[in-house]
This record gives structure tokens, sequence and C-alpha cells, in this order.
């Protein structure tokens, strides 16, 4: 993975006291380490809590369900889950996002840094999901690979969010240049990756999954004409 980015995420620590609040601040603070503090006025706690029903929705999961995040940062997202009584477990790489999860987290079944296509696989969940991290990931090769992974860890689907469009590159690479002064001297090595759905769609074709892309609606994000979502479930 891209040591500039991992180096950025590894500086990303909480504000004092800012997990002492009540959850819904908890939970804020948590999305805003994880990236969703950066352009414009920001997500509503409101717009959040919708984008987890839908993913809940999408993954079928329910009280009793089992749910595992890769990339999952402070764990933001199966913080939500958790309070709900489901069992969670999470990987990512940046280690000081994970020391943030462990605080927040109290009885995960997993909880560990380590690279994505090298998360452990023993122990399988009802569902696997990432949001926001594949546009973090090196090349294709190592999205398939990781795709493998989710999949041989999950019994049921295997969500992916925030997939950045390759067929939406340039008009991306032009919102941001408008948006943030000196953009190419700023970001200069820390290039996202852009994929095509046809990616997904030969893995699901190759491990016989049935693929879907659904839109995943987050008022007041920025990101969200440059993005599309994917989920596979086993037929």
């Amino acid at each position: 993975m891209n040591n500039k980015w991992k180096a950025i995420w590894n500086r990303r620590k909480p504000a004092a006291d800012a997990l002492a609040g009540s959850w819904q601040e908890v939970f804020l603070e948590l999305k805003r380490l994880n990236g969703y503090d950066v352009m414009g006025d920001g997500i509503s706690l409101k717009a959040f809590l919708e984008e987890d029903a839908q993913i809940r929705e999408l993954l079928g999961l329910s009280v009793n369900s089992s749910v595992f995040e890769v990339g999952c940062g402070t764990g933001a997202n199966i913080y939500l889950m958790a309070r709900d009584g489901m069992t969670v477990g999470g990987t990512d790489y940046a280690k000081s996002l994970i020391e943030t999860a462990r605080k927040v987290l109290t009885s995960p079944a997993e909880l560990y840094s380590g690279e994505a296509d090298a998360i452990a696989t023993e122990q399988k969940y009802d569902a696997v999901f990432s949001n926001g991290v594949f546009p973090y990931l090196p090349d294709e090769a190592y999205v398939e690979r990781v795709l493998a992974r989710m999949l041989e860890k999950s019994r049921g689907p295997i969500g992916i969010m925030g997939l950045h469009d390759i067929e939406k590159k340039e008009d991306y690479l032009a919102f941001r240049r408008a948006n943030i002064p000196n953009y190419d001297e700023l970001y200069e090595g820390l290039d996202k990756l852009f994929c095509s759905r046809s990616l997904f769609k030969n893995f699901a074709a190759a491990h016989n999954l049935d693929v879907k892309f659904p839109e995943i609606t987050i008022d007041g994000y920025w990101n969200t004409p440059f993005i599309f979502n994917c989920f596979m479930y086993r037929k």
C-alpha cells in the first residue's frame, strides 16, 4: 500500500475528550478521523445513519448478525452495528486508527492492523464489507486478492462501497482542482485507484456470484457523483 497515504492516516488522532461524549458525538468523531471532514459543510448524523441502514439492508444484517469490515479505520461503521448487538470484527493498515477503534469497541471478535490482502479468514462472518477503502489500494491485482479474502471470510454477501469510477476520473480531477488550490502539488504521490465495473463483474462470474451496483445516497457527500458501490451474493 502507498506509504505516503499510510503515514497520513497514522497521524490522525482523536481530539481531546472527543470519545467521552454521547454515542452520537463519538460516532461523528470516528467518522471525522476516517476522512469525512475534508470538503464542504460535511455530512450530517442523519445522513450517516441513513447510509448505515442501507448498508445493513443490502448485506442482510439483523441484530443477531456477525459482520467484518476491511479497512475499518476507527471502527465508526461497526461501532453502530455493535451498539445494536451485532458481533463485529475489523482490520485496517493504519495502527493509530485501530488504536482508536479499540477504545470504542469493547468486545470485537477480531480487531487488528494489517494489509487488506492478508486478512485472516479462519473466523467467518455473515457478511463482510469495505467502505471507502478500495481507492487507496495499489492496483487491480491487489483488489482481486482482497475480494478473494473477503469472499472466503464471509458466509454470505460481500459489499464494497465508495469505489472510484474510472469513467468519472477526469470529472473527479477537475472538481478537485477547482476546489483545492495547488491540488496537483498537494496530492503529488497520493494517487487514488479508479476501477471499472467490469473488474467486479468478472470476479463475480468467476466465483458464481450475483453482482449488483446499488446506489447508496449520502446527503451532503461531495464525492457521490464520482463513486459506485458493488455487492456480491452467493447464488
